[in-house]
C-alpha cells in the first residue's frame, strides 16, 4: 500500500513519484507481492508521464507557430481594457479551445491517477493484485501472469501447487472411473 501512496510525493518533491515507489520496491523486492505492486505502481506513473508528455506535444507546437498572434491579441486585450473598446472574440476562438481542452485532459488525467492509486493501495491493503488501467508495461517480469494464489508463494511452494493440482486431476480421473463402476453394478442388480 505504502508503494502505491508514495506516489503522491510527487506533490511535495519533483519526481517524487518515481523516487518515493522506487525506495520502497526495491528494498522490498524479493517478495513476489511486493515486486508486483512496486512494477504497476512505476509503470502507471511512467504511464502518465508518457501521457502528459503527449498532450504538451499537441499543444506547444500549435502556440509556436501562432505564438506572434497571441502576442498580437494580448496586446489588443490590453488595449481594449485602457480604452474600453471591444475585440474581435473570432481572434481568440483557437486558443482558448486548445487551453481549454488542454487544461480539461489534464484534469481528466489527474483525477483519474487519484482514483487508480487509492484503488491500487486498497486491492494492496487487502492483499490483492492490481492492474492499472490504461498502464503501458515498461518494467515487466518474467512472469507476467502472476496470480493470487502465487502471489505470496515462493517459487518452490508454487511447483508444489502444480503437482498438487495434477494430483487432483488425476484423483478426479480416477473418482470418475470408480463412479463409472458404481453405476453399472448398480444397472446390473436393477
Amino acid at each position: 500500500m505504502a508503494i502505491h501512496l508514495a506516489t503522491f510525493l510527487k506533490y511535495f518533491f519533483p519526481f517524487g513519484n518515481f523516487i518515493g515507489p522506487l525506495v520502497l520496491w526495491t528494498t522490498n523486492r524479493e517478495k513476489a507481492f511486493i515486486d508486483h505492486h512496486g512494477r504497476e505502481a512505476i509503470n502507471f506513473q511512467l504511464s502518465l508521464l508518457l501521457y502528459g508528455v503527449i498532450i504538451a506535444a499537441v499543444c506547444l507546437p500549435f502556440v509556436f507557430f501562432h505564438a506572434g498572434d497571441f502576442i498580437s491579441i494580448l496586446e489588443q486585450l490590453d488595449d481594449a481594457y485602457y480604452r474600453s473598446r471591444s475585440v474581435n472574440a473570432n481572434e481568440l476562438g483557437g486558443y482558448l479551445t486548445v487551453i481549454f481542452l488542454a487544461v480539461l485532459l489534464a484534469f481528466c488525467i489527474f483525477i483519474f491517477e487519484i482514483y487508480a492509486v487509492i484503488t491500487a493501495a486498497m486491492k494492496a491493503n487487502n492483499g490483492e493484485l492490481y492492474r492499472y488501467p490504461l498502464s503501458i508495461r515498461f518494467i515487466r517480469t518474467e512472469n507476467d501472469a502472476l496470480t493470487p494464489a502465487t502471489a505470496g508463494a515462493p517459487e518452490a511452494a508454487t511447483a508444489a501447487e502444480a503437482t498438487a493440482e495434477t494430483d487432483q486431476e488425476v484423483d478426479f480421473t480416477e473418482q470418475s472411473s470408480s463412479n463409472e463402476q458404481k453405476s453399472s453394478e448398480n444397472e446390473q442388480s436393477s
